[in-house]
């Protein structure tokens, strides 16, 4: 098994998956049970009345986010800035828009890749000699 340091406190532990430590794993899932009994209550608050609300920092809220483990389909105001632009998104590290540009772009120079590949000469393979 693979030694890490636990990313946020530090110690080391034995890596099954995630960054973080099991204790540092246990009081995230404590920190998740409240973030989503105060929306339960509040389903109109944005990031910054959670963090208050509940004491976890505006950042893991949003690390909970992108990772998929804290869905907003019933919190419209939830939002935090995109990676790129800074515009406020619900979903990932990108907003639509971002995502949109990126994938054009990852399609443009895959398709260039793909056709720089196809214009180079085949060679004629290996040539091995017997003796």
């Amino acid at each position: 098994m693979p030694i890490a340091n636990c990313k946020r406190c530090g110690r080391m532990y034995n890596r099954m998956g995630r960054e973080i430590c099991p204790n540092c794993i246990r009081e995230e899932d404590k920190m998740l049970n409240d973030i989503r009994s105060y929306l339960r209550k509040n389903k109109l608050a944005n990031i910054t009345e959670v963090a208050e609300g509940t004491g976890v920092e505006y950042e893991i809220i949003v690390d909970m986010i992108r990772d998929g483990r804290l869905m907003l389909r019933d919190n419209p105001n939830l939002m935090y800035p995109c990676e790129r632009c800074s515009t406020p998104t619900q979903a990932g590290r990108f907003c639509a828009s971002c995502t949109q540009e990126l994938a054009r772009g990852l399609s443009v120079a895959s398709a260039e890749l793909r056709d720089k590949n196809s214009q180079e000469p085949k060679g004629r393979g290996f040539y091995s000699r017997s003796n």
